[in-house]
Formats: C-alpha cells, structure tokens, sequence
C-alpha cells in the first residue's frame, strides 16, 4: 500500500498544513516509540484524527512496522509510477506497437545503466554513498560509549540507541530496514577506528548490480520476417466507445502542486538598470537613457531641418535656371519672329518696284 494514497484519502477529512506535516513524521517514524511520539503529537490537532489514521493497517505505510529482510524503507509506491509513466507514450498503442516499444526501450536502459555503473568512483552506489555521506555529518553530533564488546550506547539529543556490530543491529531499526549504516552505526565504526563503508549492505554493491543487468534482451527483426503460423490471427479486441474525453493524466490532487508553464513573475523583484547600474528602474526606463534619446531626437530634427532648407534652396536655383532658359527661348523666338516680318515687307517693296 502507498503512503501517498493513504494520505490522500485521509487528507479529505483531515486537512492543514500542520497535520500533512505530522502525517509524514508518523509515517517515516523508524521505530515504534517514536511513532507513538508523532501519534501523540497527531492526537492534537484533531478529535478522532489517530481513529482514522490507524484505520489503515500500520505494516502497509509506518516504518516502524516494516519487515527489515527487503531492505527498502519506500513508503510510497513512486517507483511502480516512475515506471508507468516511462511507458505512458506506448500503453496507448496495439498490443504488439507497445510491447516492442517497451523491449526496445529496456534495451537501451540496459545499456545506460551498464554504462552508469563504469561511473562509479567506489564498490557502493552513488546513491548509497550519498545517504552514507550524511550519516557521516549526522554523526557529529552524537556521542558515543563502549563496553569494550561489540556493544555502543549512541547519544542523540534525548534519545539513546544501541548499536551491535556483531549482530548488526540499532534500535532506531534504520540499518536494519535499509541496509546502510545510519549515523548511530558510522560513530561506532569510527569509534573502533573502522569504514563504516563495511556494513553496507550487499545490494547496493557493483557486483550485485551488475548481476541485475546481467541478463540481456536479444535483438529482433521486423514483423515481415518473422516465421509463419496456421494458428488464427490475433485480432484486437473490439473498441468501446466511453462517454467523454479519455484522459491520459493522472488527476492531481488539490495539495499537489501544479505545474507552471512561462516566466516567473517579477513582482517583489528589485530591478537594476544595465545602463546606470542604479535600483528601481530597468534600461527601458532610464533616465540617462531617455536623456540621450532626446539629445539623439533633437540632433535628428536639426539634421533634417537643414536639409529641408538645403533642398528648398536647391529647388529654387532649379526654378530660376528654368525661367531663364524660358526666357532666353522667347526672346530667340521673337528675334526670328521680327526678322521674318522684315523679310516680308522687303520682298512686298520690291515686288511694287
């Protein structure tokens, strides 16, 4: 059973910030008089609230409860979904389309996950070196006592556990329930002058990891090669139609929170301009921006003005030069004009003569 239906369910009744928080302090509780501490924290904040968290059976969402042979403290269900997700794009295609899109799709994981494992700078996962690593830094504050054995009493605030190596057991059931030293653990290795890397369990080692991939997918041809049969075609079954849209998401709780799509919002953001290096205003808006845009402005309307003269001035030397041309023209004509008037009158005369 996941948590994160549990919760769900539960959360209609119960709602709040406080209480979601406390749910999952419950939930993640390691053992059990921890868990009745956030159980008694839980009663709290509502009247029946525990009622109606221990409804559901303890062993399927509290740590506390989990058998420690698995070696998984996973209280939610997201690998199951990781994966189904993973093959969202084929589940909506034939039968055959999608299960060949999942045997190419595995392929190729294979190969990622062998070529991952070449990454590694040590024995023990990257993962589980992480989590190592802040057992590390949780150990600094805790103190430690020996009985000279195999036996360690952890101070950790108001609580005290005890580890045994020999045994490999802590009575926070951490180490137990996920196979990697938690911080109780790292201080009496260290105590000892000893690699709490040691008490890392098996399954997070390369081998172990390598043996998981070990078994490969065989490579195919395509359909038209494949060998014929007298058994009947499969035939796909029959579509029903159902009413409204078919949905492919999954329906997102309201705490959930949604995506966002686009920018973020400047709003409560101090801007500073680029051009003057001063807050409160953006380049779009500087002053000695805008300033230099109007000396540009009126650079511009001087510039044009000028040439507006210049081209009036050149207009008007263009109209002169044509009228003078004109006149010349006319006094040309006219010359002519009265010189063959004078022609006339002379031919006239001789002509009486």
């Amino acid at each position: 059973m996941c948590a994160r239906h549990i919760w769900s369910n539960w959360h209609k009744k119960w709602k709040g910030e406080e209480r979601r928080k406390q749910f999952w302090r419950c939930c993640k509780s390691s053992y059990e008089v921890k868990f009745k501490e956030e159980l008694e924290k839980m009663d709290k904040l509502g009247k029946d609230i525990c009622r109606d968290l221990l409804y559901y059976p303890k062993k399927s969402w509290v740590r506390a409860y989990f058998e420690v042979h698995s070696k998984c403290d996973v209280v939610e269900n997201n690998m199951c979904e990781t994966f189904n997700s993973w093959i969202l794009a084929s589940r909506h295609k034939s039968i055959i389309t999608m299960l060949e899109e999942i045997r190419r799709k595995i392929m190729t994981r294979q190969v990622d996950m062998l070529k991952f494992a070449d990454t590694w700078i040590s024995d023990i996962s990257p993962m589980a070196r992480l989590l190592l690593e802040d057992s590390k830094d949780l150990a600094r504050k805790c103190t430690v006592l020996w009985n000279a054995d195999v036996g360690f009493e952890i101070g950790e605030g108001l609580h005290k556990h005890v580890v045994n190596l020999t045994d490999k057991v802590c009575t926070c059931r951490a180490w137990q329930l996920r196979g990697i030293p938690c911080q109780h653990v790292v201080l009496a290795y260290y105590h000892i002058n000893e690699e709490p890397e040691q008490a890392v369990e098996h399954w997070y080692k390369r081998d172990t990891f390598l043996k998981a991939y070990k078994y490969f997918i065989q490579p195919m041809t395509n359909m038209k090669m494949w060998p014929e049969t007298n058994n009947p075609k499969i035939e796909p079954p029959k579509p029903k139609p159902m009413p409204g849209r078919p949905q492919r998401n999954r329906r997102k709780g309201k705490d959930e929170p949604k995506k966002k799509y686009g920018k973020l919002s400047k709003c409560g953001v101090k801007m500073t301009c680029s051009k003057c290096h001063q807050q409160g205003h953006n380049k779009r808006y500087c002053k000695l921006k805008i300033g230099c845009i109007h000396n540009k402005v009126a650079k511009a309307h001087k510039v044009l003005a000028n040439l507006m003269q210049l081209e009036a001035q050149a207009n008007l030397q263009t109209l002169c030069a044509l009228i003078q041309q004109g006149l010349e023209g006319l006094m040309k004509l006219e010359a002519q004009s009265n010189q063959h008037q004078v022609q006339q009158i002379r031919a006239g005369l001789l002509e009486e003569d």
